[in-house]
Formats: C-alpha cells, sequence, structure tokens
C-alpha cells in the first residue's frame, strides 16, 4: 500500500509539472493603450423633448492591455472634469453602444441644469478587464446640451395619515429619494381639521403590507425618532414640516418649516386672512396650486403673515422680497412657486 501511494504523488507531480510548462503566461503591457471616445461628433448630444425615446449612438476605439481579454467599456457623463458624481449611461462589449435620450435629460435635470439653458457637459469612455487590471480612461470630450422639461421618476416612500385620510400612495404624503439612494424627503403639511396634533405612519409601499411607527422626541422645532415596523402610530404637533426619512439607517426627522399661499384680490379669498393655501409637489420641489383667478394681483406669502412675502418688480418671473404685486387677467390658472430657484410661474390651462 505505501508503494501505491509514492507512485500516486509521483503521478501528480508529473502532471501538475507538465501542466505548469504548458501554462501560456499573461503579460500586461507596462504601458497599455486606452480606448478614446470617437462619437458622437461635435453637437452630437444636442437634443429636444420630442426626441425622448430616440438614442444617441457612442463609439469608441479598442484598448489594448497588451493581451486578449474580455473587455468591458462604459461611456460616462459629468459636469466638470473631476468627474464627481458622475453618471454611466452605456456599458458595453462592442466598441459602440446607445443611450436613450430621455435617460441622459432625467441625468441633467438631476444634476439641476436649468430648463432650456444650453451648458457644456463633460463625457469619456472607460475601459475594464477585472480588479486586477487597472481601469483605463479617456481623454474628456466636450458636448453641448439643453434640458428640457420633464418629471424625474424618483423613487417613492410615503406618509399616509389623519391629516390626508390615512391613505398610503396619495399624492398629498409622498417622499422623493432625490439622490436615487436611501434618503427620501419632501414637505407636508401634517394638519388634521382643528386637531393639536395629528398621528401618521411610514410605508416603503403605497399600501398597508409594510408600515414603521414609533415615538418621536421633540428639539425645539425638529422631532426624531426611529422607524419601527412594530410601533404604533407616529404623533406630531399640527404644522408643516420638512419630513426626512432614512430607510437603511432607520431614522425619521421632522422639522418645521414655512407653508406658503397667494393672497390678493385676484385670488379666492382677496387679499383677506387666510391665504389660499399652496401644496408642495415634491417631485417638482415647487409650491403648487391649480385655481381660478379673477382680473387683479395677487403676491405669494409664508404662514399666513407679512413678514415674508414676494412679489416681483420687472415684471419677469423672477420673486423679490417685498416686491410688487403680480398683476394677472382672469382664467384658471396652474401657479407655481419655486423657492430654490427664486421664480415662479402663472400657466394658463
Amino acid at each position: 500500500m505505501k508503494k501505491l501511494t509514492y507512485i500516486y504523488i509521483l503521478a501528480l507531480a508529473v502532471l501538475f509539472g507538465a501542466c505548469e510548462d504548458e501554462v501560456e503566461k499573461v503579460a500586461i503591457s507596462s504601458n497599455p493603450e486606452g480606448p478614446t471616445l470617437s462619437g458622437p461628433g461635435d453637437g452630437g448630444m444636442e437634443f429636444e423633448k420630442d426626441e425622448a425615446a430616440e438614442s444617441i449612438e457612442y463609439t469608441w476605439t479598442e484598448a489594448d492591455y497588451g493581451f486578449d481579454a474580455s473587455v468591458t467599456y462604459f461611456v460616462q457623463i459629468a459636469m466638470d472634469d473631476s468627474f464627481a458624481g458622475a453618471a454611466n449611461i452605456v456599458s458595453s462589449q462592442e466598441l459602440n453602444g446607445s443611450a436613450v435620450v430621455g435617460d441622459i435629460n432625467g441625468i441633467l435635470l438631476s444634476w439641476g441644469l436649468p430648463i432650456d439653458e444650453q451648458a457644456t457637459i463633460k463625457a469619456r469612455v472607460f475601459s475594464t478587464v477585472n480588479t486586477n487590471v487597472d481601469t483605463i480612461f479617456s481623454t474628456v470630450s466636450d458636448y453641448t446640451v439643453t434640458p428640457y422639461e420633464t418629471l424625474i421618476d424618483y423613487p417613492m416612500i410615503y406618509v399616509p395619515g389623519a391629516y390626508q385620510g390615512w391613505s398610503p400612495g396619495d399624492e398629498n404624503g409622498r417622499l422623493y429619494s432625490y439622490g436615487f439612494n436611501s434618503v427620501y424627503e419632501g414637505i407636508l403639511r401634517i394638519v388634521d381639521g382643528a386637531n393639536p396634533s395629528s398621528s401618521f405612519k411610514v410605508t416603503p409601499e403605497a399600501n398597508w403590507d409594510n408600515a414603521w411607527g414609533g415615538v418621536l422626541t421633540a428639539d425645539g422645532s425638529k422631532f426624531t425618532g426611529s422607524l419601527d415596523p412594530s410601533g404604533g402610530d407616529y404623533s406630531i404637533d399640527a404644522g408643516t414640516y420638512m419630513v426626512t426619512v432614512d430607510v437603511s439607517a432607520l431614522t425619521i426627522e421632522l422639522e418645521k418649516t414655512d407653508d406658503w399661499g397667494i393672497i390678493g384680490d385676484a385670488t379666492p379669498n382677496g387679499w383677506s386672512d387666510p391665504d389660499t393655501d399652496m401644496m408642495y409637489n415634491g417631485q417638482r420641489q415647487v409650491w403648487e396650486i391649480t385655481t381660478a383667478l379673477t382680473d387683479g394681483f395677487l403676491k405669494f406669502r409664508a404662514n399666513d403673515g407679512w413678514d415674508l412675502n414676494y412679489g416681483d418688480d420687472e415684471p419677469d418671473g423672477t420673486i423679490d422680497g417685498g416686491g410688487s404685486d403680480i398683476a394677472v387677467t382672469a382664467g384658471n390658472y396652474t401657479i407655481r412657486l419655486d423657492l430654490n430657484n427664486e421664480k415662479y410661474e402663472l400657466i394658463a390651462n
């Protein structure tokens, strides 16, 4: 038996020795040549809204690592040469690939680029083999783009409560993940009639299959708590809040914020209190109302008071603190107040 064992070990040694001689040694070039983005050409990323479903074709040259390899290529766009916050729009193992215009436009809007204003963005292609081989980036190309208006389909979670009829999925009660991550935000008017407080829960879907509740701890105008799947209803002082929920950290934070409305002889309530309340549109990130107006004037006002109000001195669609009354003619309008960009819109319906 001992003799057979020796023969077996010897055979293995011979076999593996022979295999080692036959293995081809892979040599990685000391100066690998990366891909080069060759298309689209100049102006090739200009597009219009009616081209949303069309695609833009990208082409590039082959990367040379000095050995035969299965290479994956990515086309990446960014706002500047640092490529911070870059987005990959194409992935391919060929020397070409395409990206849908609507998808590219959505990325531009998520970066906050102004609608209908020309901007310059950066693009490059890079190649990868595996984690043991360095990624190779091409030189950077400039492209001109003009984002068009469209709604971004941000991920959503829901805040059903007494203030909106305990309806998960209702438009009133949605939070959005603007960074497409675990953090969801929005402004909610959590007011249940004349009650001094209001109750609510948080649901990850537009149903009651799963729900978070718990206890909120007050700290001045801020309330914090945890997301507990077995928790009871949250309860909070009636008011308007910036709500932030992190579904990974299982935390919730609410902080009181300004509540906006319109006032003026053109509005339903005239110059009398209370204002005609606007609702916060989280998907657009603007305050909004659709209502009938008469010939006259209006202003935007926070918290039914004059401490914080906006008009328009030019008028040019830009809000001015304490500015002049905004003239309107009779009609049905969708009115939007964009505090982030300090502008407003009156859209006739």
